[in-house]
């Protein structure tokens, strides 16, 4: 096994002490278990992607900003305790006394360091900042963000923004790929846990950061081990049994069963856009016959999807739920099923025993009985849909490359006020989720517009007019939008449902009830 090592270079060696892997270590009051749904591929928070990514780099690193759980569009401080804007200039003041992991203190160079290096890469979260133009230092606690246009989002947006050492980026920009592999499995930030090794296969262990410049609660966790545990029914039976103090991704009956059964309380709150949606591929037929997706949303049969999720889920009207800040959705036409709507629609798309490919990411049953339902409903109105499961990356890049007419995939958005950037990532050129490679460039102009706008109701009216234009494409069947439900042990307490984040955990608001 591989051994990776923390900013401080120590280790401790869990497995060969034989200890990390027993059920005892979630009842040590100072030691957290948590049962993530994958391993990552990276920690480097300039390219984190996916939950289990963002598990550790959410916790090991801060950003500029933070925001209420409660009211997203409410900010707060975190490594900036003031921000102004002008223009297109906003100016950051940093807060004072704050080091890195290392020791290193934490100045206006890391920011600078940071979004230069993001932009730079181009990948994971850099969609939401890639308005900056430049970054200036003004001074060791002071740092000017010029943007390319107007924006009122940026400060929303830097909310989901890790900040890493400028020494670090310095130190392995000589390497051949400019430091990316020691950033990919190291770790050093100013966040509330420190990186103490990564056993390829098996977990993650973080440790608390007792100089952390924020708040704990009392009885805080001084160690986190994050295990990777691939399969949804062991992440059940670990939860169950007390192997894990918390799990990601319990499979929904699961998940309401223990969530409320004895010794389990049931923590529920909105975070998913659509769980899942279901893209249809643009340039290959016969999804690229409009008509012809017509047919694929009025024949769904949503309230399947309702009763799969056990009556606590929504059926969508367009891509923005109706609890984000600004969203249409409350007032937009109802999508349902309509069969005799569907038949005409297939008529006028001149298609006749259409089939295709429905690509399915393995691992989330809740896709896999999305795609089925799909698979069923078109039936009805002689549409054949062959079902394939593949890795997540496999099945992305199958519709990608043409090599099938559909996609499902879950929605959220990680700005907590900004929908823009999730219409940019999913719905424009280019962007990483726009998997069936979907175009109309007046939903282009929109989105490049209504940043600039700074009037709210403005704004609301021009993202009434985006949700507007994908719904009309029919290029996404929004399959279901249900709440999130997280069965937490009695012993744990903390922890909340972030609204604008994949789901994940905040080890730092967590802590023991015995």
């Amino acid at each position: 096994m591989k051994l990776f090592l923390g900013a401080t270079g120590t280790a401790l060696s869990v497995l060969a002490a034989g200890v990390a892997l027993t059920p005892a270590a979630a009842q040590e009051p100072a030691t957290f278990v948590y049962a993530d749904a994958g391993e990552p591929s990276t920690i480097d928070p300039a390219k984190a992607n996916v939950n289990w990514e963002f598990t550790v780099t959410r916790n090991v690193y801060d950003r500029l900003v933070d925001f209420d759980l409660d009211d997203p569009a409410k900010l707060l401080p975190a490594l900036a305790t003031d921000w102004t804007r002008d223009g297109k200039t906003w100016t950051f003041t940093l807060r004072e006394g704050v080091s890195f992991h290392d020791g290193s203190p934490f100045t206006a160079d890391d920011v600078k360091a940071t979004l230069d290096r993001l932009l730079r890469i181009g990948q994971g979260q850099s969609y939401l900042v890639d308005d900056i133009e430049n970054v200036t230092v003004v001074d060791a606690r002071t740092v000017k963000i010029a943007t390319k246009a107007p924006t009122v989002f940026l400060a929303s947006n830097l909310s989901r923004i890790e900040i890493v050492a400028d020494e670090d980026v310095a130190r392995h920009a000589a390497e051949a790929d400019q430091g990316e592999a020691w950033f990919g499995e190291n770790a050093n930030g100013t966040g509330p846990y420190s990186f103490v090794a990564w056993t390829r296969g098996t977990q993650i262990e973080l440790k608390r950061n007792e100089k952390w410049w924020g708040k704990f609660p009392e009885k805080p966790f001084d160690r986190i081990l994050d295990r990777f545990v691939t399969d949804g029914a062991n992440r059940s039976r670990g939860l169950e049994g007390g192997e894990f103090d918390l799990a990601n991704f319990v499979p929904r009956d699961d998940a309401l069963r223990i969530g409320t059964s004895t010794g389990f309380n049931m923590v529920e709150g909105n975070n998913l856009w659509a769980w899942p949606a279901i893209y249809f591929n643009m340039d290959v037929a016969p999804t690229n016959n409009k008509d012809f997706r017509d047919a694929l949303v009025k024949s769904f049969d949503y309230n399947a999807m309702v009763q799969y999720f056990q009556g606590r889920a929504e059926i969508g009207r367009g891509p923005i739920p109706a609890w984000f800040p600004g969203s249409p959705e409350k007032n937009a036409p109802e999508i349902k099923t309509d069969l005799e709507a569907a038949k005409a629609a297939l008529a006028a798309s001149g298609i006749a025993n259409g089939t295709f490919k429905c690509t399915v990411p393995a691992g989330f049953p809740e896709f896999r009985f999305a795609a089925t339902v799909l698979q069923a409903s078109a039936s009805q109105i002689g549409v054949t849909v062959e079902v394939e499961e593949q890795p997540f990356v496999e099945a992305i890049t199958a519709i990608k490359t043409d090599k099938s007419n559909c996609f499902v995939l879950g929605n959220a958005n990680l700005s907590p006020a900004d929908a823009t950037k999730f219409f940019s990532a999913h719905y424009l050129k280019g962007g990483f989720f726009n998997s069936g490679k979907f175009f109309d460039q007046n939903l282009e102009d929109l989105v490049a517009k209504l940043p600039q706008v700074e009037d709210a109701t403005e704004r609301a009216g021009m993202l009434k007019q985006a949700a507007e234009i994908v719904v009309d494409s029919h290029y996404i069947i929004w399959a279901a939008r249900p709440t999130t439900v997280v069965p937490q042990p009695d012993r744990i307490g903390g922890y909340r449902i972030d609204p604008a984040d994949y789901i994940n955990v905040r080890f730092w608001e967590l802590h023991s009830k015995q």
